[in-house]
């Protein structure tokens, strides 16, 4: 038999074959990207286009055409080229920002709610539900030197032109009624202020004619200066009588006070004494004189002790000069205060005390009465000054007043005037529409396209026979096909497939080997097992097709079949339907043997009790990952065929790649059908 004597090719090692590297080569991003995406292209271009028409459509209806209307404010100055004429920077400042606090009086919420109010008391639809944030929102206010813009964008161009409208009558409304509220209310604070000035006026002229009384400013200083000279007087007489007193009270107590001849006589001895004293002072003074033009310019402690014994020389005699001098004076008071002559009745000092007190009364009363004018005269001065401030308030209270009056408007640094009004517009300055479409359309493709990779990246299926490459080492793909697993020519490939493949371990001629073809999923691989074993009777062998696959409740009703071989009860084979040369040994009923109760030993001793009668055994051995019994038939086989179909999921393939590889004793290969198209293997390994 040909598949007998495949023999190992010289040279191969069978340890390094079965145990080859497991290094895989490195995944590209933008190669498993496009993996994901084959054989999807259709289905997602067929969304893109679905869902970019229904994203243009959806954009078409969203965008709208934008209508844009602009109004502008022109600010004057108040007197015809006064920026450039004075040649002042400050005024220059003051107008500029006189224009931008305009500017921003344009934007401010009483202009907007005014303008809110206009607009929606008008019969726009447009305007239902609008509040005064959106309107502020909605309306652009720059300022371009001394012009304020007004700019405003809406689907309706009338309603475009109307908010415009609305906002600069608003504003113009607003600076009327502030100048007239302005002007108002400055009239008013001067004309109460000017009533103020009037009666204060009438209230300062009542009191200066109450404190002024029958005298007048200059008559009131006249009467106080006449007061403080007679203050002067009798303060002089009273300091007279009281030195009387005390120089009588002091030299004879209670003695008269009468100025007689003896009294006369004194006084004249007095005065001589006096002449003396003064002539002795005179030489002292010329006798220290000469005494210091002596010795000028000289320091003699003889010189200083002389001059200091003339000194107090001197000093004695002015004493005793102002001692005769007082009693002279008190001699010539007492005659002067009592108007005593040498006929008349003595003076007692009873009298001078009298006249003493009657002195410091009048003196009192003097000074009261300069007391009270010198008031007078202070509070006269300060009426007569407020007066005068009241009399300049009221002059400038009238002239402000007239000012206003003349110059109502004039306030403010400038006006503004309305230079060119909001316009209809007639052309859209911009139509969002064709951007939304084509972004629609744009989004639409890229969710399509998204949507598709994102299944592709997420599909957990086969779908190509390339996703075994990183493992193929372990698990060579000879076959992949888009038939499905009873075509002949495709198991005809299979067989001189497995016929050319090297062998690891050495096998003893004229014994069948044993092919296991098994599968992944809970899928039957009755189909595959059974066209393969076809083809190899029609290469003339004797091929023996089992089915070994005992996990499903059988349908035949064979007594005695491959559950009878299991349990040594001489099952036979039998022929092939359809087929020359071929057999058969179907499961069999059920019976106490499953896939539960089938071991190792079982397995090999029913495969071993049949290689030596044919010359190939193809074993369908089930699903690798539900059937127990699928490890025996693999551990037992020469080689095993993993039977694929591109929605076998990933990794229940690549989980059993261990057990495929070590199981059989030639290791395992894989058989993909079914293929999709855009199988990249199709084209080489069919």
């Amino acid at each position: 038999m040909a598949l007998a004597a495949l023999s190992q090719p010289a040279g191969d090692d069978p340890i390094m074959q079965a145990q080859p590297s497991t290094e895989a080569p490195e995944q590209n991003p933008l190669v498993s990207v496009a993996r994901a995406m084959r054989g999807r292209w259709k289905r997602a271009l067929a969304g893109a286009g679905g869902l970019g028409l229904i994203g243009a459509c959806l954009g078409l209806l969203a965008g709208n055409q934008l209508y844009e209307a602009q109004a502008i404010l022109r600010v004057f100055p108040q007197e015809t080229n006064i920026l450039y004429s004075t040649g002042e920077a400050s005024v220059l400042k003051t107008f500029d920002s006189f224009v931008k606090a305009e500017t921003s009086y344009v934007a401010s919420h009483p202009v907007m709610s005014r303008a809110h109010a206009t607009i929606t008391s008008s019969d726009y639809e447009v305007a239902e539900g609008m509040r005064v944030s959106d309107l502020s929102g909605s309306i652009e206010v720059r300022r371009s030197d001394s012009l304020i813009v007004l700019k405003t964008k809406s689907r309706d161009a009338d309603f475009a032109k109307a908010k415009l409208d609305a906002v600069v009558s608003s504003y113009l409304t607003l600076q009327s009624e502030a100048e007239v509220s302005r002007s108002a209310v400055r009239l008013s604070e001067l004309n109460a202020r000017e009533g103020e000035l009037v009666d204060r006026l009438d209230d300062l002229r009542a009191t200066q004619l109450e404190v002024g009384g029958e005298y007048g400013m200059n008559a009131l200083a006249k009467a106080h200066v006449e007061k403080i000279a007679q203050i002067d007087a009798l303060s002089a007489r009273k300091s007279e009588v009281a030195a009387t007193l005390i120089a009588l009270e002091a030299n004879n107590g209670g003695a008269s006070a009468d100025t007689s001849d003896e009294e006369i006589m004194r006084a004249t001895l007095l005065d001589r004494a006096m002449a003396d004293l003064n002539f002795e002072r005179a030489k002292l003074m010329s006798q220290l004189a000469g005494l210091r033009a002596g010795y000028k310019g000289q320091n003699n402690a003889r010189f200083d002790l002389k001059v200091k014994a003339k000194l107090d020389e001197i000093a004695v005699i002015e004493t005793a000069l102002a001692d005769r001098r007082e009693q002279i004076k008190v001699l010539g008071q007492t005659g002067a205060l009592t108007d005593a002559s040498a006929e008349g009745p003595d003076t007692s000092l009873e009298d001078i005390r009298a006249l003493f007190t009657k002195v410091d009364g009048q003196l009192d009363v003097a000074r009261k009465e300069a007391r009270d004018l010198n008031r007078r005269r202070i509070e006269l001065d300060q009426v007569e000054q407020d007066i005068d401030q009241a009399q300049r308030l009221l002059e400038e209270t009238r002239r402000a007043l007239e000012v206003i009056r003349l110059e109502s408007g004039r306030a403010l640094p400038g006006y503004a005037v309305l230079m060119s009004p909001a316009s209809l517009p007639t052309s859209p300055v911009s139509d969002s529409r064709k951007m939304l479409a084509a972004g629609g359309l744009v989004g639409g493709v890229g969710l399509a396209m998204l949507i598709a990779l994102g299944l592709g990246l997420t599909d957990r299926s086969l779908r190509f026979a390339e996703t075994l490459a990183p493992v193929e080492h372990r698990l060579p793909v000879l076959q992949v096909s888009d038939v499905d697993c009873s075509d002949d020519c495709a198991a005809d490939l299979l067989r001189n497939e497995l016929q050319l493949r090297p062998l690891r371990q050495p096998r003893l001629v004229g014994k069948a080997p044993i092919i296991a073809v098994t599968c992944a999923t809970d899928r039957s691989t009755t189909e595959l097992a059974r066209a393969l074993a076809a083809s190899c009777a029609r290469a003339r062998m004797k091929a023996l097709f089992v089915e070994g696959d005992i996990g499903v409740t059988s349908t035949s009703v064979q007594a005695n079949r491959w559950r009878s071989v299991l349990s040594h009860e001489g099952g036979q084979p039998r022929a092939m339907r359809g087929s020359t040369g071929a057999w058969e040994l179907r499961k069999g009923i059920d019976s106490d043997i499953d896939d539960s109760t089938v071991s190792a030993p079982m397995v090999r001793t029913a495969l071993d009790s049949l290689v030596d009668d044919f010359d190939v055994i193809v074993v369908s051995a089930g699903s690798l990952t539900n059937r127990l019994a699928c490890q025996f038939v693999l551990s037992a086989s020469d080689v095993g065929v993993l039977e694929m179909h591109p929605s076998d999921p990933k990794d229940a393939v690549l989980s059993q790649i261990d057990r495929l590889d070590t199981l059989p004793r030639n290791g395992s290969v894989a058989v993909m059908r079914n293929a999709l198209s855009k199988d990249p293997w199709l084209s080489v390994r069919t």
